[in-house]
């Protein structure tokens, strides 16, 4: 995954000390094997902090981890189901 939003898809929004935000990283890694990692951007609130309050502000998030589909401007906001989250980076 990139770590810095430039033009791919997707936006993973996440944040230091949260287990969801590990939860997911390590779905994208080994359940689904990193194919889509070369389509996400991380954006990290600690690192990154005025593009991710942009984004959040923007796109209506409040929790993290959220993934933002730029091109359909669609949110997956519960990225805890294996099948929800293949789902919405196949679509």
């Amino acid at each position: 995954m990139t770590e810095t939003a430039t033009a791919t898809r997707f936006i993973l929004l996440t944040q230091d000390h949260c287990p969801n935000c590990e939860r997911l990283r390590l779905m994208l890694d080994k359940p689904l094997k990193g194919q889509f990692n070369d389509q996400i951007d991380v954006v990290h609130r600690e690192q990154n902090t005025a593009e991710f309050e942009a984004l959040t502000t923007e796109y209506g998030v409040q929790s993290t981890p959220a993934l933002i589909d730029r091109e359909r401007g669609a949110i997956l906001r519960n990225t805890g189901g294996l099948g929800e989250v293949k789902n919405f980076l196949s679509s």
